[in-house]
């Protein structure tokens, strides 16, 4: 979700439309080491399905904590409601991306109905360790720490 805030983070607002609602962000590393993992061997994932999720359940005033922290400054969640935010952001700058455009006003509605609002075991079962919280993929990720070295 990085990107998505990468925008607002410049006056410390980010403006999503996830209300209160809480979910359990995955480290893009996570998803990375998992996908190779499966790839180098495919047989025991065959016909399987996994609810991933990250280790913990934040709602997104947590997660405007996590990057204030990383950043060094202020970042206060500012919940956007759903119809502005895709006029605004989703069909003004995903135009070019149709698939990602329609998946990211799918999103807030799936949250919204209590999607995504669990944890579990999963993740750390097939990586053989915890996952990366949402604070650590912060830190690591290139784009949040060139903003936070300026």
């Amino acid at each position: 979700m990085t990107w998505l805030a990468l925008g607002s983070l410049v006056d410390g607002e980010p403006r999503l439309p996830f209300g209160d609602h809480r979910l359990a962000p995955i480290a893009g590393y996570d998803v990375a080491e998992l996908c190779a993992k499966i790839l180098a061997d495919p047989a025991p994932h065959i016909s399987k399905s996994y609810a991933l999720t990250g280790p913990e359940l934040k709602d997104m005033h947590g997660i405007a904590e996590d990057f204030a922290a990383v950043l060094g400054r202020p970042v206060t969640y500012v919940p956007e409601d759903i119809e502005t935010w895709n006029a605004t952001y989703v069909e003004t700058n995903m135009s070019a991306y149709p698939h990602i455009a329609e998946h990211l006003k799918t999103l807030p509605r799936i949250i919204g109905r209590g999607g995504y609002g669990g944890i579990t075991d999963e993740l750390e079962t097939l990586l053989g360790r915890p996952p990366k919280s949402v604070r650590w993929a912060l830190e690591n990720h290139p784009r949040i720490r060139k903003p936070a070295a300026a």
